[in-house]
């Protein structure tokens, strides 16, 4: 008879699934952007400092009468503002929605402070452009559309209202430090783009050598079980055209003397046969056993257990494997999917790799889902890997030892191209912790 689910039961699962609404949606391991936030940071805090210089300049230098006073005010609410997204990326690292907010603000500071200093005539109007580009590659089409909408109206606006430059002031030196002045504008427009553009490009193109190579693994196996099945197909309709060679064989062998010249050919030939037929029945055998321990579901633990004794091979690490007897279901049963399998992996051995003594995996099922906790008693996540989790290139010990960052990042990617999702963080004892929420449907028919 089916377990009924306790009440306790149903409550306990409940009280699971609102803390895990609590927490911050953005260290769970969705796709990340290729774009590092702090680099969008740091180009701001450069787009800051040159702002104020060039305010300076234009006020100390060339003289000009502009309201010096609500531009620096203007400079300070930028400079606020990155200080505070800088905080909220300390802690966050899916930001998309807040750089949308910032950007927005970029382009609104640099419209006031545009407006205060000769509008389309300050030769810097050009870096209106830079807003528009940082929201090409790290924001989706709608708030990319939005963005370019603003600029324009921003523009039309700076071309009916601004505070003018007195440029019919300006003597025949002061004139060209205004030239010059474009021209700086203009090459630092084409620098940032250019160099920004291709930065981009270049994390892109790493990550997708990073994915295609997870993705050529996956393909062997498949191609590997495609294979055996090929073979086991061959094998079955060779059997009947060898049975028909192998009786008409032996009726030779009987109708001819000994002493006949052909009778050493007939017997090599009846004994190549044989050796036919026990070569399909050997292979035969094999990819059955093959097809029926991958097809024949196990298990979860069985399937962690596996990997641990044949990917990882022996550690030094202890690794204890548990079942929530709260659970409201049982232990769930499943197939060797190539994706749950190279997750697996690639989490298991991060947990051993820092690990001190002890792996602890906690399996919880529950009606809907399965959850998978992986706990280790290592130092845990150093708080800058943890603010940007998920995200490649995003390790603590380097490129050291071939490391590049990108275990997480892909077994993210293969939870999640489940249905799943991963969240990642530290226990107050010390130790990191990996918790895996699939659902129970997606496991039972993988």
């Amino acid at each position: 008879m089916a377990r009924v689910p306790r009440a306790t039961d149903r409550a306990w699962a409940g009280a699971a699934g609102v803390r895990s609404l609590l927490e911050p949606r953005e260290r769970r391991g969705t796709p990340p952007s290729t774009i590092d936030a702090r680099l969008i940071l740091n180009i701001r805090w450069l787009a800051l400092g040159g702002q104020l210089l060039a305010l300076l300049f234009t006020f100390l230098v060339l003289e000009m009468d502009i309201p010096i006073g609500p531009a620096l005010f203007v400079i300070g609410l930028s400079v606020a503002m990155n200080v505070w997204q800088t905080r909220r990326t300390m802690i966050i690292q899916h930001e998309r929605d807040q750089n949308f907010v910032a950007l927005i603000f970029d382009v609104g500071q640099l419209t006031a402070l545009l407006y205060f200093t000769g509008g389309l005539l300050n030769p810097f109007s050009v870096l209106l452009l830079s807003p528009v580009v940082v929201s090409a590659t790290i924001l989706r089409r709608r708030e990319t559309l939005m963005l370019i909408a603003l600029v324009v109206g921003c523009v039309t606006f700076l071309s009916l209202f601004n505070y003018s430059l007195p440029l019919k002031d300006l003597d025949g030196a002061e004139a060209n430090l205004y030239l010059l002045g474009l021209w700086m504008a203009m090459v630092l427009s084409v620098t940032f783009i250019g160099i920004y553009a291709w930065w981009v490009a270049s994390r892109a193109r790493r990550l997708d050598e990073a994915l295609s190579e997870a993705r050529l693994v996956l393909a062997k196996e498949q191609q590997a079980v495609a294979l055996g099945t090929l073979a086991t197909a061959a094998a079955h309709r060779l059997g009947s055209p060898l049975n028909t060679i192998t009786v008409i064989g032996h009726e030779l062998s009987r109708e001819m003397p000994p002493d006949d010249p052909n009778y050493e050919d007939v017997m090599l030939l009846r004994a190549e046969i044989e050796r036919c037929r026990v070569i399909l029945g050997e292979l035969d055998d094999y990819q059955s056993a093959e097809g029926l321990d991958l097809e024949t579901p196990i298990p979860l633990s069985g399937v962690i257990e596996e990997i641990l004794a044949v990917r990882l091979g022996v550690t030094e690490t202890q690794f204890s494997i548990e079942f929530d007897e709260r659970s409201a279901m049982p232990m769930p049963l499943i197939r060797r999917g190539p994706e749950l399998m190279h997750a697996l992996e690639d989490l298991l051995r991060n947990a051993n790799d820092f690990a001190a003594e002890v792996v602890t995996v906690l399996i919880r099922s529950s009606v809907d889902d399965v959850i998978i906790t992986i706990r280790d008693d290592g130092p845990g996540f150093p708080a800058g890997v943890l603010a940007r989790v998920g995200a490649p290139w995003n390790s603590s010990r380097g490129t050291e030892g071939g490391h590049r960052g990108l275990g997480i990042f892909i077994a993210s990617t293969l939870i999640e191209s489940l249905g799943g999702s991963i969240l990642y963080g530290n226990r107050r004892a010390g130790g990191g912790e990996v918790t895996i929420n699939l659902p129970r449907q997606t496991l039972v028919n993988m």
